[in-house]
């Protein structure tokens, strides 16, 4: 690996000045997942194709598994058409960690699977792994191959990412890169994170592809823009729940914008496919410069009040102010249930800890 120039250290407040204690460690994480929908609601492909100006640092970790065919890799790329089977992508998962006052802990491990993906970009370094779920290809009731062949990628794939040694520290040093994706989130007051005498930064960062559905179908009609629910509703533990919070909006090439926002939108697990709310279609009236601001606002106060402290939720805010906020075009976005992401991304700290986990869903809808 070559030598990259680090900043200055981060410094945070100390934290492990006292004894050992049963106090949990606080485990905070934030991230989003993506689909693409064309106005009829079809899903598109090929997610695994992404702007340039989403690649990451040279110092991230990739990690592609064994294909036969270049054109079978699974690697966010801006070149290429992408993989028609990657309909959904895990965006900057970031991991951070707080230490309750007078606490120490000894080095532990942290494990994330994605049950339908891969994990393929991660920092610091982690043993990452690809295999095929058999819980899931009975599930799913498809015929196929029982390992990973490089071809078949479907939702009984699972990728798994193993951070083993994570020490907790007062400060650490940050490699230099002028990344806007990388920087935002490391405005936040938590503890520092290195696992090698090179390898350190202010959380965990992890991203990856999957053969997904968004937790929302969609479908414009006369009516508006409907939503429904997803065909494959196996990830619910109970009979019904609840996505807490959505948002449609459009955003125009001036900056103006509307939105509508819905709340509580019951889910029943033994209704799959049907339809849950409709966004009545948006007059010249709704869109006013001022509709981005008070997007920001209600979105702010929803993360916050998922469990983010203030400086998480500004960070995720600034980290996709662009893409959720002024990237003209219709897209919905919508807290993801915690029961779906413990589902499709299962959490695993080897010592005692309480875990917040908030996902933002982003349904981009193609332009009619």
């Amino acid at each position: 690996m070559s030598r990259l120039p680090f900043l200055a250290l981060l410094v945070v407040p100390a934290a492990f000045l006292g004894t050992r204690s049963p106090k949990p460690l606080i485990v905070h994480e934030w991230g989003t997942i993506t689909t693409h929908h064309r106005p009829n609601g079809a899903v598109v492909g090929g997610l695994n194709r992404i702007d340039s100006k989403e690649v990451l640092p040279d110092f991230v970790v990739r990690y592609e598994p064994e294909v036969t065919r270049s054109a079978d890799r699974l690697l966010k790329t801006p070149s290429g058409p992408g993989r028609a089977d990657i309909t959904m992508r895990l965006e900057t998962p970031v991991i951070y960690f707080h230490v309750p006052e007078g606490t120490r802990f000894a080095p532990f491990n942290l494990d994330v699977d994605f049950r339908g993906g891969v994990l393929n970009e991660f920092y610091p370094t982690a043993k990452a792994s690809l295999a095929m779920d058999a819980q899931r290809l009975n599930d799913i009731q498809k015929a196929g191959p029982n390992k990973w062949d490089g071809i078949t990628f479907n939702s009984a794939v699972k990728g798994s990412l193993h951070w083993e040694g994570i020490t907790l520290k007062d400060s650490v040093a940050l490699l230099a890169t002028n990344n806007h994706t990388w920087l935002a989130p490391r405005k936040v007051n938590s503890s520092g994170v290195q696992l090698f005498p090179t390898q350190s930064e202010r959380y965990l960062f992890y991203r990856g592809v999957a053969h997904l559905d968004a937790l929302m179908q969609t479908e414009f009609t006369s009516a508006g823009l409907t939503l429904r629910s997803p065909s494959d509703l196996s990830w619910m533990p109970k009979a019904s729940m609840q996505i807490p919070r959505a948002w449609v909006m459009d955003v125009r090439a001036d900056g103006t914008a509307a939105f509508r926002e819905m709340r509580n939108i019951d889910i029943s697990r033994n209704s799959p496919s049907c339809d849950l709310a409709t966004a009545a279609p948006f007059t010249p009236a709704d869109y006013t410069p001022t509709k981005l601001t008070e997007l920001r606002a209600t979105m702010r106060s929803t993360l916050i009040a998922s469990g983010l402290n203030v400086d998480e939720a500004e960070a995720m805010f600034e980290t996709w102010r662009e893409s959720w906020l002024t990237a003209p075009g219709t897209r919905v976005l919508y807290m993801v249930p915690t029961e779906w992401t413990n589902y499709y991304l299962p959490m695993r700290v080897s010592i005692p800890a309480e875990i917040t986990r908030v996902m933002v869903g982003r349904i981009d809808i193609l332009a009619r």
